[in-house]
Formats: C-alpha cells, structure tokens, sequence
C-alpha cells in the first residue's frame, strides 16, 4: 500500500503552491487531484482521479 501511495504521488503528485510561496526552503507537501493542504488550506482544482488512473498505477504489482 505504502509502495502504490508512492507511485501515485510521483505520477499525479503536484507541490502545495502555498508551501512553496510561503515556506520556500521547506519540502511542499505533495497534493493529488482535489486534495487539500492541511497547513495552508489550498485545495487543488485538478479533477479527482479516475479508476483508469490509478490502474496504470498499480500496472500489476498485486
């Protein structure tokens, strides 16, 4: 599980705008699609991920 949230993240994975403007030699949380950043409430605009999505992730693993 760890290792697919790890593979979605650097796929679909963006950096908090927030983090970077404000917090700029700190590492950005890394949000998905529709996710929200706990510390500077910014929510991303991309669309939720879709099933097909996340099925190129697993690409077979299991």
């Amino acid at each position: 599980m760890k290792r697919f949230n790890q593979k979605l993240r650097a796929k679909y994975g963006m950096p908090c705008p927030e983090c970077q403007r404000l917090l700029p030699k700190a590492h950005p949380k890394i949000l998905l699609p529709g996710h929200r950043c706990k510390m500077h409430r910014y929510t991303d605009p991309r669309p939720e991920l879709t099933q097909a999505d996340y099925d190129a992730v697993s690409g077979g693993d299991q």
